[in-house]
């Protein structure tokens, strides 16, 4: 029987590269484009970078901003920090602007890595942030820059850093944009949670081994793309293999060339390659499985089974957050249910709590709350934000903020994120504020719209929709309310119906559906003022 817990020789991230490096040695990696990595190269790549930062002063606890688009340089720049005992600090290349000045301000940086797709957002905020040291530049620097050269790393010694590292040392600072607040938050994760997350992945769940080619065009700041891509591939022998980003004309292309046997997918990719006429060439393809994550939403079960039947590949979906290593439930080769997002992993309690905290009964929606059975295997907290950090792990449970139920078999069905839910009390329990947005989108002439829960007297919410109609098109609130009671049950139809020009949004861009909710409702259309359902 695999073992599903590391071996003891392999509790952080530096024992998992140089464990593999020795025993894999000059096979292949890493891919990138027409570039490869071995295992051997890796590790040596990874000691010359410690090397240099050491040499600058870097050391244990210091943070090193990754601030990249997907490159070789990327990874072996992470394997460093991690050889050192430093804090890789991923930022995802969506962030610009005061989410950006917000991010690189609060994480305490003291180098960081940009490249000629990031330079420009990066420069434009850079007189903003006060203190940051050393500046690289991943492939030629710009002439009369400020940048240093990043093959300057490359010039120290191969032989792996005198530096003690312990498996709950912090490995990595990784900002997350939460939906209900203007400002993402530092995740902190431990040394052993990567290895963990990366040994349930390759052993238990996904069953990769030396002969997998592990494809995805996902982005490296996700903790999801480095914990079940790279460091599941790692700990398998496997081949890890990236690309830039998801291009749907090119993908099935990308898979043949590279004969990639996994890859890995947000569920939204799958109804694009779905949609799209272009086939794998031959009407075949080397991949055998996909690896995905919920995109926030119910999974699509129809979808699912139509895409396994047309391109046979094996789907495992699965529902995690950055906090809880990345999974907190996820179907298996060996045991999978299309209609859910799986079961825990194995070192992991899973629980449905209501808006107290107190267990479901089976099949009743509520929020879904993770503990870890070993030590170091999720987040240790909130990067200066003990506040927040004490909230989301009350009563000894991580609140993943999503919801969720239960079914008799034991596995985990994802309803939305708590941000995208409404609770309807504690008889109806939450709804997907999604569902309803998808309906209202859906009608002619509607732009856009953000659906949210608005406290009533009885303790749960109401249904609020605010509808943005594309320039030029006459909406009503009964057109919205007629479309939606034709489609919804009578507890999502929204009571409260809103027209305007735009709805408010975060620095970062997205809906402010915190705004919304603290908005009153005197004013604004009301169902339960003189409109009667037809039903």
């Amino acid at each position: 029987m695999t073992a599903t817990v590391p071996p003891e020789g392999i509790r952080t991230v530096s024992d998992a590269v140089e464990r593999m490096a020795a025993e894999r040695g000059d096979e292949t990696f890493l891919r990138h484009r027409d570039r490869t990595m071995s295992y051997a190269e890796l590790d040596r790549t990874a000691n010359a970078i410690a090397d240099e930062f050491r040499a600058q002063g870097v050391g244990p606890g210091d943070h090193v901003g990754l601030f990249l688009y997907n490159s070789p340089e990327y990874v072996c720049t992470f394997f460093a920090l991690a050889k050192l005992g430093a804090v890789a600090t991923p930022i995802d290349t969506r962030f610009t602007g005061d989410t950006l000045a917000y991010v690189l301000s609060t994480s305490d940086i003291e180098i960081v890595l940009v490249d000629d797709q990031t330079r420009a957002d990066y420069e434009s905020v850079r007189s903003r942030v006060p203190g940051l040291g050393a500046e690289y530049f991943v492939s030629d620097p710009p002439v009369d820059s400020p940048y240093r050269d990043f093959e300057s790393l490359l010039g120290g010694r191969t032989s792996p850093p005198e530096v003690s590292v312990e498996e709950s040392d912090t490995v990595s600072l990784t900002y997350v944009q939460q939906h209900s607040t203007n400002q993402p938050r530092g995740v902190l994760m431990p040394q052993f949670s990567y290895v963990n997350t990366g040994w349930e992945s390759c052993r238990t769940l996904f069953d990769y081994d030396e002969d997998d080619r592990i494809f995805t065009t996902l982005p490296l700041y996700s903790i999801f793309t480095f914990q079940l891509g790279v460091m599941g591939t790692l700990l398998a022998g496997g081949e890890f293999i990236i690309e830039d980003g998801f291009v749907p004309e090119r993908f099935w292309d990308q898979i043949d060339r590279y004969d990639a046997t996994v890859f890995l997918y947000l569920s939204r990719m799958l109804s694009v390659l779905y949609n799209q006429d272009i086939e794998p060439e031959g009407g075949e393809t080397p991949a055998e499985v996909a690896v995905g994550a919920s995109p926030g939403f119910a999974s699509d079960e129809g979808l699912f089974r139509a895409f396994e039947d047309r391109f046979d590949i094996t789907l495992l979906e699965g529902y995690g957050t950055t906090a809880v290593s990345t999974i907190a439930a996820y179907n298996s080769i060996d045991d999978r249910n299309l209609a859910s997002v799986g079961k825990p992993p194995s070192y992991a309690e899973l629980e449905i709590v209501d808006e107290d905290d107190w267990p479901v009964p089976t099949g009743e929606p509520g929020e879904i709350v993770v503990r870890p059975t070993r030590p170091n295997a999720m987040m240790t907290g909130y990067y200066g934000n003990p506040e927040r950090t004490i909230e989301d792990c009350r009563n000894q449970w991580i609140h993943t903020g999503g919801i969720g139920y239960r079914d008799e078999d034991g596995y985990v069905h994802f309803v939305a994120t708590k941000e995208n839910s409404i609770y309807r009390g504690r008889i109806a329990g939450r709804i997907s504020s999604l569902e309803i947005e998808s309906v209202i989108n859906a009608l002619p002439g509607v732009e856009t719209s953000a659906v949210v829960g608005v406290v009533n007297e009885g303790g749960g919410e109401e249904v609020k929709a605010v509808v943005v109609p594309e320039d030029g098109v006459d909406i009503t609130p009964v057109d919205v309310c007629k479309r939606c009671e034709q489609q919804l049950p009578y507890l999502k139809v929204p009571r409260y119906i809103e027209i305007r020009s735009e709805l408010p949004r975060t620095p970062s861009g997205k809906v402010s559906k915190e705004a919304l909710r603290e908005e009153a409702t005197s004013g604004v259309w009301d169902r339960n003022s003189g409109y009667d359902l037809s039903r």
